[in-house]
């Protein structure tokens, strides 16, 4: 019997999806286009955010695993065998756990019509956001032939369960603050996006039309606002008063990334961006910038009607 679940064991063939180390939804972009690799190429997907994941991860802590249950029913560990064959050939089974090599994941990768056929039982995934790998999906994929946005909620809904006590605190949020009301949505970016996009200020005040048109429409409307900024909760407080609604998570006072400031509690960022995230998809109507990573996975999670929801931008030309 051992001897056949070696052998069981041996044939498998796994994908492990590390973080790249940036933004929360930057990295979650990564592991939805990674988990619709691993379906394509018939693979297991384990999930590992480790020491280079700036939200809390280690050696010993899967960063991953602070905010969702396992994609699947194994571990980094459990793929650290003698017998087993890695790819690319920089990674074995002794450093799947260590990030000396995160930059060269940041850039590596085969051509996925290479990577689909690698007869490896592990294969170290770099950067695969799901508009890289959604060409390639065809028929009979259960999603095969579908719109990007509907697989990516496919993606979502079938591997992203968020831990219990994350959800818990979801919900009594939406319960103690929201739930009852008629609700917009805002995701209003400052800090490091600022030097991101350098017409950020003026894609911002964008929103204020957006906000007197909807509330003109559906006058006892109250407003959700997600934002890292400090200097933006401030100025949409002091504009309108009771009707704004907002958790209480770290923000930053400058143009700094929140994550890189010495007094920020990672596990916690984390749980702060799901927690803005998971509530807008329960408003109504929402507004969020064309370029941020948790505006496009808002717009993505919900089948919007579509005079519900608008990606703010400047275009010139």
């Amino acid at each position: 019997m051992r001897k056949a679940e070696d052998d069981r064991l041996t044939a498998k063939r796994f994908l492990l999806i590390k973080a790249c180390g940036d933004g929360f939804w930057h990295d979650l972009e990564h592991v939805v286009g990674a988990l619709l690799i691993a379906e394509m190429a018939g693979r297991i997907p384990v999930v590992y955010w480790g020491k280079n994941s700036i939200y809390g991860g280690s050696e010993h802590v899967n960063a991953f695993e602070q905010f969702f249950r396992p994609v699947s029913g194994y571990t980094v560990h459990d793929l650290m065998r003698e017998d087993y064959t890695v790819c690319p050939a920089i990674w074995n089974v002794h450093n799947l756990v260590t990030e000396e090599n995160r930059q060269w994941i940041r850039t590596w990768r085969y051509p996925l019509e290479v990577m689909l056929s690698r007869p490896e039982n592990i294969l170290v995934l770099g950067w695969a956001p799901l508009y890289y790998v959604f060409p390639w999906l065809q028929k009979p994929h259960p999603v095969g032939g579908a719109s990007l946005a509907t697989v990516y909620r496919y993606i979502f809904e079938k591997y992203f369960h968020l831990q219990a006590e994350v959800a818990r605190e979801i919900n009594d949020f939406y319960h103690a603050r929201m739930a009852g009301s008629q609700i917009l949505a805002l995701h209003v970016r400052g800090s490091d996006k600022v030097t991101e996009v350098p017409n950020i200020r003026q894609i911002n005040k964008l929103y204020f039309a957006e906000i007197e048109t909807y509330v003109a429409a559906n006058p006892a409307a109250k407003l959700f606002l997600l934002t890292e900024s400090a200097e933006i909760l401030a100025e949409y407080r002091d504009l309108y008063q009771k009707k704004l609604i907002y958790t209480a998570c770290q923000r930053t006072g400058d143009d700094a990334p929140l994550y890189f400031q010495e007094h920020t509690q990672k596990i916690r960022m984390g749980i702060e961006v799901l927690k803005d995230v998971y509530l807008a998809l329960r408003c109504d109507a929402f507004r969020g910038n064309l370029l941020s990573n948790v505006s496009q996975a808002i717009a993505r999670l919900k089948s919007w009607p579509p005079d519900r929801i608008k990606l703010l931008a400047l275009y010139q030309g």
